[in-house]
């Protein structure tokens, strides 16, 4: 799963996979702006049939966030 969101991430922020680890920041690192962040969780949410709550978004800072919060939301 990680990959793959590292993959969904690289395509949306246009940085290269090589250059994504965990603790790289969504916006700081990335530059993704609120869309690029939602157009993101879409993309996961499609790929893994996955939901992440709208009120959860503010967590996410990180490649590791991500994760984490498709973890805790969806028991993976």
């Amino acid at each position: 799963m990680e990959e793959k969101i590292k993959e969904i991430l690289s395509e949306v922020s246009g940085v290269p996979l090589t250059e994504l680890r965990d603790d790289t920041r969504l916006v700081g690192d990335l530059g993704m702006s609120s869309f690029d962040l939602a157009d993101t969780v879409v993309s996961v949410e499609e790929t893994y049939g996955v939901k992440i709550p709208d009120q959860r978004f503010g967590e996410l800072e990180t490649v590791a966030d991500i994760l984490r919060v498709i973890r805790e939301e969806n028991a993976l």
